[in-house]
């Protein structure tokens, strides 16, 4: 097979998966590889965590928002329990991406998934978009946004000053919401800007919180969240707290808290 036959292979295909079709990245070595394996995010079981969470807050109208969407394996699987009153806010800052994640959620009818093509972070603006080879392999969603790449990948990030592309920069204040009952938090190390910028939202929404700790520190994030009024709990399922507000009556009331460490 010739350069030109490789290079045109298409790399977004279509894979069955428990959550329904969705289209993914073939030469994804990390999230894409798992569901073309097993059907199942690499993620499922924190997928079935914040869902039993979910099922447990108030029917009607309930709201999500998924930072770091990736291909949409938690929007697509919590949009059925937000119901047709409810929504799943998703971003996906990579534009090839959040291409993916939108058509999943087409193929899926997931009307109640807003998909938006941008970065979250604590103030309005625009990010430099970092460049990779989208026809070679990669975990595309350990991506980070940040100056540098700080996780070693499969290919080294480019610098190219023909390609480059800028990407807007949200809060999740701007939204103006006056309900959000799940806050997931995977922005590659962007977790701290993204809760700056939430302060409002969180303040008055008080939604369960689930953050990755991975790339911004352990110890810095569990202050923040405590310091926000949050009991913290460490996910043994992977690099996450799960954060649930204080002021909630009996917090172990929420389900499957159970499979978290205290």
């Amino acid at each position: 097979m010739s350069a030109i036959e490789v290079a045109a292979l298409p790399f977004s295909v279509v894979v069955p998966t428990v959550y329904g079709q969705m289209i993914v990245h073939r030469l994804d070595d990390a999230q894409g590889m798992h569901l073309f394996r097993h059907g199942r995010a690499n993620a499922h079981g924190e997928i079935m965590l914040l869902a039993d969470i979910l099922s447990h807050a108030p029917s009607g109208g309930r709201v999500v928002i998924d930072v770091g969407a990736n291909f949409g394996t938690f929007s697509l699987a919590l949009s059925r329990l937000v119901g047709a009153g409810g929504k799943v806010i998703a971003f996906e800052p990579q534009r090839i991406i959040y291409y993916m994640l939108a058509g999943t959620m087409a193929l899926n009818c997931a009307i109640n998934v807003h998909c938006i093509n941008a970065a979250v972070g604590d103030a309005p603006g625009s990010l430099e978009v970092p460049q990779f080879d989208y026809f070679s392999p990669l975990s595309f969603g350990s991506v980070e946004f940040g100056p540098e790449q700080r996780e070693t990948l499969t290919q080294p990030r480019r610098h190219d000053a023909a390609s480059i592309e800028f990407i807007p920069v949200v809060t999740i204040d701007s939204l103006g919401l006056e309900r959000v009952d799940l806050l997931k938090i995977d922005a590659e190390g962007m977790e701290m800007e993204v809760l700056r910028g939430a302060e409002k939202t969180i303040e008055r929404c008080r939604p369960v919180i689930y953050a990755e700790w991975l790339k911004v520190g352990e110890i810095e994030l569990r202050e923040r969240l405590e310091a926000l009024g949050y009991f913290v709990q460490n996910c043994r399922l992977s690099d996450n707290f799960l954060a649930i507000p204080k002021d909630l009556a009996n917090p172990r009331d929420l389900g499957s808290v159970m499979a978290v460490d205290t």
